[in-house]
């Protein structure tokens, strides 16, 4: 196996010559480590692609394991449809269960459930691993014994002593999309800046609720804001951290659904293209966008249609973590009443990164705060749905032999 990092975006490749190199780099590949999961690892050729994580269900019942079954059934289809060829997945099950005393893996049977469902849609199974508190098995493996192999083999694995070796140690799921602890000068000089500018500082804003629409009546007011949220793009997306004037502009801009969509239809795109579009729309047509429509089959354009359009079609998902830190620094220093749409906007980042589990994290902090917030109830309802993408941080592939790479995990993180 092989994890591959291009040198074009600062990736390293690392190869595995087996399951216990496979299961010792996937932490290092995710950036993250997570007990009581499925994880499933797509490959392109020889190399991992796709990875995706799930919870594990209640138990191994077939009404509670269906949804999975489902999940990891329309990936393969998915994989497949891409690449024109029939998916390649690995399948590795993490618990904080323990083997059975015949020397069973946990949740043996919802392995198997998964490898029969997607050798029935075509798909090629790489390894399918399980690993418990107390060792690991692969159960692809036909030399393999009925006691669990024992997990220092994880831990002391040629590419444990090799390629990670001194390597930074993936953070807990947990842990992962944590608001920093900011600096309470910091926050102090934040709060300053915001309270020397007005909420809404343009034509026609008096009696708006502040996170609904951003006014603007007049073309030249029209304009004006478009083109001051398309600046807090181009700020999001440099490499020097957000100065306080920054941060502030940031804040505001999240406070309004309109600002809101330009920002991340600028971080999606490029920062000007929400300018250009606005040049070529008739004036006004980014003012009073709805959040949502009242029925799904109701005309009209929305945010959430919008973005559920064009999201599923991003693919420059490397370029999104500086600025989902930035973000996170952004809330961390925000007043907390202006805190929810900063989080639907991160909480909308790490969906499209591929941490389901991050983002409805966010989304219940911003809806702590503000159950009503229109923005936020929309991001958790776009983000209800997976989105399956590559991990920009590597990839696999097996030395020497590609029918044997590792495969991939599964389900959203």
């Amino acid at each position: 196996m092989t994890l591959s990092t291009p040198s074009n975006d600062s990736r390293t490749i690392i190869r595995c010559g087996g399951s216990a190199d496979f299961l010792a780099a996937l932490p290092h590949v995710t950036g993250f480590t997570a007990t009581d999961s499925v994880f499933l690892v797509g490959f392109a050729g020889s190399r991992s692609d796709t990875v995706v994580r799930a919870d594990l269900p209640p138990h191994e019942e077939p009404r509670e394991t269906l949804a999975l079954l489902d999940f990891a059934s329309e990936l393969a289809r998915d994989l497949a449809a891409s690449h024109g060829a029939p998916a390649t997945l690995a399948i590795v099950i993490t618990s904080s269960a323990v083997f059975a005393a015949d020397g069973s893996p946990p949740w043996q049977r919802l392995a198997r459930r998964l490898e029969r469902r997607l050798r029935r849609d075509g798909a090629e199974i790489r390894d399918l691993c399980v690993v418990a508190a107390d060792g690991w098995a692969s159960l692809l493996d036909p030399r393999a014994s009925s006691a669990p192999r024992p997990l220092s083999e994880i831990a002391e694995s040629s590419v444990a002593r090799g390629p990670l070796r001194g390597a930074d140690p993936p953070v807990p799921l947990a842990e992962l999309g944590r608001i920093p602890d900011a600096l309470p000068e910091r926050i102090a000089a934040v709060t300053a800046e915001l309270e020397r500018h007005r909420p809404l500082d343009l034509p026609g804003s008096e009696g708006v609720p502040p996170h609904r629409s951003e006014p603007g009546s007049t073309a030249l007011a029209h304009f004006r804001w478009i083109s001051e949220t398309a600046q807090v793009a181009h700020e999001l997306r440099e490499e020097s951290p957000l100065s306080v004037g920054a941060t502030a502009r940031l804040i505001r801009c999240c406070q309004h659904s309109d600002r809101w969509l330009v920002l991340a239809l600028g971080l999606l795109t490029r920062p000007e293209f929400p300018l250009e579009l606005a040049r070529e729309f008739p004036t006004g047509r980014f003012a009073g966008v709805p959040v949502e429509t009242p029925s799904d089959d109701a005309p009209g354009w929305s945010i959430l249609r919008i973005l559920t359009g064009i999201c599923p079609e991003f693919m420059e998902h490397a370029r999104l973590a500086a600025v989902g830190e930035r973000v996170l620094d952004a809330v961390a220093e925000a007043p907390e009443p202006q805190r929810p749409g900063l989080l639907a906007m991160s909480a909308w980042l790490w969906w499209l990164r591929g941490s389901q589990t991050v983002a409805q994290r966010h989304l219940a902090a911003a809806l702590t705060i503000d159950p009503s917030h229109e923005l936020s109830r929309m991001v958790r309802r776009l983000a209800s749905t997976p989105i399956a993408r590559p991990f920009s941080a590597a990839g696999f592939a097996r030395r020497g032999d590609a029918t044997h790479a590792p495969s991939r995990p599964a389900a959203p993180r």
